[in-house]
């Protein structure tokens, strides 16, 4: 009777387990039982939030090449044409600003993201810290395209003078060789 009740005490929560599982037809005992799709799909989409949201809006974009862009450039313009939220502001934002595009315009994405750094109304925005930073990078590469525009008008400038001067002096040099072949044309006096 030993032997009995040490088998019973092995095979008996075995068989309770077993008796938990759903037994399907014709599945391998291995694979996974089947879940109804909407079950799959709000198991496998919780809900995000917008900074996650735009992340992978933007892990999008990266993948994205030129007429793919250009087409989410016009939804995005009609997302918030239709719709002024934050995220979707964000998001145009984010678009217009990315670079290598033939559409880039970082003042209309500045303007965009003004809200964001001067408004009070966006202080308990979960977006707002990526606003800021986008917001002030956009400002600082703006400062810096400015400045080498600048410096490109200067050294263009200093080129045309250095050309100028170059040609004031080959001229001088052409005078100061016409002078030295009439001298020396000229009948020495005895």
């Amino acid at each position: 009777m030993g032997r009995v009740n040490f088998r019973m005490t092995w095979i008996l929560p075995g068989v309770i387990a077993a008796a938990c599982v759903p037994v399907t037809e014709g599945v391998r005992r291995d694979a996974e039982p089947r879940q109804p799709a909407a079950a799959v799909a709000v198991a496998a989409e919780p809900a995000r939030s917008d900074p996650e949201r735009l992340a992978r809006f933007y892990d999008r974009l990266l993948a994205m090449k030129g007429n793919e862009l250009a087409a989410e450039l016009d939804r995005s313009k009609e997302a918030f044409d239709r719709d002024r939220s934050e995220l979707n502001r964000l998001q145009l934002a984010l678009l217009l600003s990315l670079p290598g595009t033939t559409f880039r315009d970082d003042n209309t994405a500045i303007a965009l993201l003004a809200p964001f750094a001067r408004d009070k109304g966006h202080d308990g925005s979960s977006l707002r810290p990526l606003a800021v930073l986008l917001h002030s990078q956009l400002i600082e590469l703006k400062r810096s395209d400015d400045s080498l525009q600048q410096q490109t008008a200067r050294l263009k400038e200093e080129q045309r003078r250095s050309e100028a001067l170059q040609q004031k002096l080959e001229a001088l040099l052409d005078m100061e060789m016409k002078m030295i072949e009439r001298e020396q044309n000229l009948p020495k006096k005895k």
